[in-house]
């Protein structure tokens, strides 16, 4: 048996802007940091990112990781999840935030033994605040954080792969093992958008879905997604 259920990860490349309030975000939950782990991957930044992250090495709970040179973000996910030890991992951008409640939801739907677990988010953009409600499972409802998943199975499928949208990569190979899922209604999440998010670009989405669809025919996805019914709570 884990001693902990959960492992938060942060991949983080040049985000020293952000990363502190991510942090401290995530080191003020309102459960002990005895209930999780956390992995900070920082892919060979050239700011002040290994500054910030090591002013929290005095957490028992935290493992930093440095990348010797840029190896992107899927095989700092991957590098990432050999080095945890708990069950489920989860992932949280650098340049976001979450809620002091987070690891608790998490936890108590982990112990209702669901294999992917995601909560509704908030986004923050220019200032203002834009609730997510997923009331529906869709891939482009989901991000790529806020969404917890068994290493087992994540081992079993290959991990996260050269995709674009790695995750919805992951989220279609993951979900032909198990319809075992939950959503957490509470809003526990904060995305940040900023000029830097890579995914506000129409450009890069338009090619992200066509390198997807190569793999996965549209009829396919909306079959799977078609098959999943939402867990209420």
């Amino acid at each position: 048996m884990f001693k902990k259920k959960i492992t938060i990860i942060i991949c983080s490349y040049n985000n020293s802007r952000y990363l502190k309030r991510c942090l401290n975000s995530v080191f003020n939950q309102s459960v002990s940091i005895n209930k999780f782990n956390v992995i900070l991957i920082d892919d060979n930044s050239n700011d002040r990112s290994l500054d910030i992250a090591n002013n929290f090495k005095n957490k028992n709970n935290l493992k930093i990781l440095k990348n010797h040179k840029n190896i992107g973000l899927v095989k700092s996910c991957n590098r990432a999840i050999k080095h945890s030890k708990t069950e489920f991992i989860v992932r949280v951008d650098s340049d976001d935030y979450i809620s002091k409640n987070f690891i608790k939801v998490f936890l108590k739907y982990i112990e209702k033994d669901y294999d992917l677990i995601f909560s509704n988010y908030k986004i923050i953009k220019n200032k203002k605040i834009i609730k997510v409600n997923i009331n529906k499972f869709s891939l482009k409802n989901l991000i790529s954080c806020s969404v917890a998943l068994k290493i087992e199975i994540i081992n079993k499928i290959g991990g996260y792969r050269n995709f674009l949208w790695e995750e919805y990569d992951l989220y279609l190979r993951y979900l032909k093992k198990t319809k075992k899922i939950f959503r957490i209604k509470e809003h526990v999440y904060f995305y940040r958008f900023h000029k830097n998010n890579m995914t506000k670009l129409s450009s890069w989405k338009k090619e992200a879905w066509k390198q997807l669809y190569k793999k996965y025919s549209k009829s396919d996805i909306l079959y799977l997604e078609k098959q999943i019914k939402l867990s209420k709570n």
